[in-house]
Order: C-alpha cells, then structure tokens, then sequence
C-alpha cells in the first residue's frame, strides 16, 4: 500500500514537471527555460527533475513526446470504412480543427521543434513517425473512398498530405 501511494506520488510529481516544463517552453523558449524554473513552477527540488528526466533536452523531448501519444489516439480516431466516404472526412476535418484549436501552448512546442528539428533530431523524428502514420491512415480512407466510387480519383498520398 505504502509503495503504491509512493509510485503515485512520483506519478504526480513528475507530470507537474511536465506541464510546468511545456507550459514554459511555450511561453519562454527552449533556450530562455532553465531547469530550476521548471522546478520551481513543478513545486519540486531541481534534483528532482533532473532524477525524472535527465537533462533539459531529455525533458523537452518528452513535452513533445508524451503528450502526442495521447494526441495520436485521438487523430487517428477515424474509420476507413464508412458508409459515406465524404461524411467521415468532413467530421474528420471539423474534429481535428476543434482539437488544434485548443492546443495553443502544445503547437507552440511543435513550432519550436520544426524551427529547430536539427537540434532536436529525436524528438523531430517522434513527430515526423505520427504525422506519417496519420497520413497514411487518411490515404487509405482516401483509396478505400475512391474503390467505393465516392470520391474523385488522384493520389491518395498527396491528397491526404494536403
């Protein structure tokens, strides 16, 4: 019982840092963030962040990479089989500018790391593997729609990428 509430706590604790650490990125930068902001916002010991995420570039990392997995469940939520091809793209637009629209502080990050993908190769490369897997998704929605006669034909990829 006593390890459970311990785990929990840390659980707690390190995803204070996290949200303290995006929100501060986004606002400030990468460059104008110092750890012991981060932990100060946190409300935990500069020891501490560094115990749960190693250094700052490991922590930015994952502000990109933690919050995606959760937003790629929620992006690739889509059927590629409906029963009106046109239907499922249109809620599926509406619902991804919804969620866009309320990630201001999450797409300042990703403005970041696009503007600066050399410097951070990994967390970049985390990115780039969920935009593909989206896009490809999108494409088969695209070329089962296009098989079913309800949508014009043309490049499925270059379609779902646009």
């Amino acid at each position: 019982m006593a390890n459970e509430i311990k785990k929990r706590t840390i659980e707690m604790k390190k995803e204070s840092v996290l949200k303290a650490a995006i929100r501060l990125f986004a606002e400030k930068n990468y460059d104008a963030t110092t750890m012991a902001e981060i932990a100060k916002e946190a409300n935990v010991s500069f020891g501490s962040v560094s115990i749960y995420f190693g250094n700052k570039e490991e922590l930015f990392k994952a502000c990109i990479e933690q919050p995606l997995e959760e937003f790629s469940k929620i992006l690739l939520h889509f059927d590629t089989t409906p029963v009106s091809y046109r239907d499922e793209i249109q809620t599926f637009i509406l619902k991804h500018f919804e969620w866009f629209s309320t990630q201001n502080v999450y797409l300042r990050l990703l403005v970041q790391l696009t503007g600066q993908y050399e410097r951070f190769s990994e967390a970049f490369k985390i990115v780039n593997e969920h935009t593909e897997k989206l896009n490809d998704k999108v494409s088969q929605l695209i070329v089962n729609g296009q098989q079913a006669n309800q949508l014009a034909k043309g490049n499925a990829e270059k379609i779902a990428i646009s």
